[in-house]
């Protein structure tokens, strides 16, 4: 069996997995691996090609994806052997990559060793050459040539950089669990799996809290080190930190575990270089005086919060919870930033499409703590900080989706605060019981400001909705307010309300952005649905950062508010319009919300970011007919979905 390039040995691997997710759709392999569900099915055709020596096909299975069974445990080792032996790699980008690892391995390279090692032309090579030369002067790397020998020339600080910057992706979906076959390969002198446990233990033994992706980032730095010194390659210079004395000692019997597993010997430049790196993954351990300006950082995060309460409405200014970890969060930002560190976030992108207004108001208001502390946010530091404010927006839509409850009862006050406890143990989560009232009480209206009550008695022509109690049938009476209170807080219905058939578009012309939008909010205008702010403040949101979410929808709105009501305009369009620069556009979702509704109709967000991946929702949409059918299979799509 010969296959053609790396990725489809990687595609056989992922279809050989002996875990329980059996399906993998076009969709997630072509993310996965960074090309359009077209190449994909190529992949499998080509694989099949090849799988057909040996009695194995690859099928695809409607709705779920494509699979692999009855493989033997014979064939299965025998496939995923031919699946790591050496094959060309698999695009420009992979092969350009592959090069510059190995000029930077080897001291020296024949260039007909390099064309022979990557099964490329001399024409090839020097067509690449000119990509590598580019690349590396960025990190003020050459590449020098003496007859037909290449070599780079550098310093080795630049070098490491160039392979943890360039070589490294740290967007990786596997990333944060387990090593890529990128990382296997440019680390092919290290035992990884070895490292990683000794540096888990020494976290867990030190009792030092770091993130997943922390400890990622400080495995990868340190089998850089490994890696490189095996090779001969010593660091020459280095950033030295003042840490506290504490962590610096565990971090020198971290270093000579590191040197006595691996059969090395650190330099002081590479002890300071781990210290570094420790550091710009665990700032709270940095020292230096310079760093104390905690009371900046309280008020630039009151400043923050406050521009995004008079920009969106949302007031997180007495969320105690967020004002901590954004305090800390940027305590240990100025840190790093100081000591002149970066860090990379690899769930940028799922940040953007899972919780893309929670990045606006993110991005909105960054601003503020940029002038204040100092510093420049990049959009791995902004999306670091969206999921401390959309955790915010989270819990303060729980809030408010409690409804305030008053309990009538007739039998005394013992009983009713034993009523009223074994209510706030169920249902804590769905009431907060304002107050207990006897009969006569409520006849006075003392319990009439709550959105219902719980009453032991009968409550006639009672003007808010009563909820009768039997204390002889009281088990299934408390079942009977669980549903009622799960239906009060499904968001079936808000949502759906936000959709009728006036506002809902199947456009078989080939229309522009510019096109299509003005003519969805000037139909919004007609109904007097938004106010004359709204186009502005669409088209001044759009100039921020693309709308478009992934599985070709878009949800374009404004920034801030500009809405007398809430509703959300639909187009299908039968000719996609290039959104952007990367993404291809077919759904549109134009959404007007107003200030009073953004939080009991959160869950909106919630659903059209779920689309994204819902292979129905295409399907369904796209064979409708009329305004009507669209409307009928989005109402039947969001009731599945709560």
């Amino acid at each position: 069996m010969e296959l053609s390039h790396k990725r489809l040995g990687n595609i056989l691997k992922i279809l050989l997995n002996d875990s329980s997710n059996k399906y993998f759709s076009a969709s997630f392999l072509a993310q996965n691996f960074g090309v359009s569900t077209r190449t994909i099915r190529n992949d499998i055709q080509e694989l099949n090609k090849e799988l057909d020596k040996y009695n194995v096909q690859i099928k695809n299975k409607r709705m779920a994806g494509f699979y692999i069974e009855g493989v033997s445990k014979q064939t299965r080792k025998k496939l995923l052997d031919i699946r790591q032996s050496k094959l060309p790699a698999s695009n420009f980008l992979e092969r350009i990559q592959e090069i510059e690892q190995y000029l930077l391995v080897n001291d020296v390279v024949n260039i007909t060793e390099l064309t022979e090692q990557f099964f490329i032309s001399d024409n090839t090579f020097f067509s690449y050459l000119v990509t590598i030369k580019k690349e590396f002067s960025k990190f003020d790397l050459k590449i020098s040539k003496n007859q037909d020998n290449y070599f780079v020339e550098g310093s080795e600080l630049a070098k490491r950089n160039f392979i943890i910057t360039r070589l490294i992706n740290k967007k990786a979906n596997t990333y944060i669990v387990d090593f890529t076959e990128q990382e296997k390969t440019i680390f092919y002198n290290v035992d990884l799996e070895l490292l990683k446990q000794i540096v888990h233990g020494f976290l867990r033994h030190y009792n030092y809290k770091i993130t997943d992706i922390n400890a990622k980032n400080i495995i990868l730095h340190v089998a850089l080190s490994i890696s490189r010194v095996k090779l001969g390659h010593h660091l020459d210079s280095s950033n030295i930190l003042k840490i506290d004395q504490t962590v610096l000692n565990s971090l020198l019997v971290l270093s000579r575990k590191i040197e006595e597993k691996f059969q090395i010997k650190f330099n002081q430049n590479e002890a300071n270089d781990l210290i570094y790196h420790f550091a710009i993954n665990y700032p709270e351990c940095v020292t230096n005086s310079k760093f104390d300006i905690s009371k900046s950082i309280e008020e630039a995060v009151t400043t923050f919060l406050t521009n995004i309460k008079v920009k969106f409405a949302i007031d997180l200014l007495n969320d105690q919870e967020l004002h901590v970890n954004l305090i800390q969060h940027l305590t240990n930002l100025v840190k790093i930033k100081k000591m002149n560190g970066d860090r990379k976030n690899p769930l940028l992108n799922v940040i953007l499409s899972t919780f893309p207004y929670a990045y606006e108001m993110t991005v909105y208001a960054a601003p503020v703590l940029e002038n204040m502390l100092k510093l420049h946010l990049n959009d791995d530091e902004v999306s670091f900080i969206t999921l401390h404010i959309g955790a915010a927006v989270e819990r303060q839509g729980e809030l408010s989706a409690k409804k305030n409850v008053a309990l009538v009862c007739s039998t005394g006050a013992s009983m009713a605060a034993l009523i009223k406890a074994k209510l706030q143990t169920q249902f804590s989560s769905f009431i907060n019981i304002t107050g207990t009232y006897t009969y006569d009480e409520y006849l006075e209206g003392s319990a009439a400001n709550n959105d219902f009550l719980i009453a032991t008695v009968p409550l006639n022509n009672s003007p808010i909705p009563v909820i009768k109690i039997d204390l002889a049938n009281f088990h299934n009476d408390l079942m009977q307010l669980s549903d009622y209170l799960k239906s009060l807080n499904n968001p079936y219905g808000a949502i759906d309300k936000l959709f009728d058939r006036n506002n809902i578009y199947l456009l078989d012309e080939q229309l522009t952005k510019r096109q299509l939008l003005d003519m969805l909010i000037k139909n919004l205008e007609s109904q007097k649905v938004v106010t004359k702010d709204y186009m502005k403040k669409v088209y001044e949101r759009e100039k921020m950062y693309s709308t478009a979410i992934g599985g070709k929808i878009a949800i374009p709105h404004s920034l801030g508010y500009a809405t007398k009501k809430s509703k959300v305009s639909f187009a299908r369009l039968k000719r996609p319009i290039l959104w952007d620069e990367n993404n291809e556009v077919k759904y549109v979702f134009l959404l007007a919300i107003s200030r009073e509704d953004y939080l009991s109709i959160q869950k909106l967000f919630d659903f059209i970011v779920d689309l994204q991946g819902n292979t129905s929702f295409r399907q369904i949409i796209d064979r409708s007919k009329n305004p009507q059918e669209i409307k009928d299979a989005i109402s039947m799509l969001i009731k599945t979905s709560y």
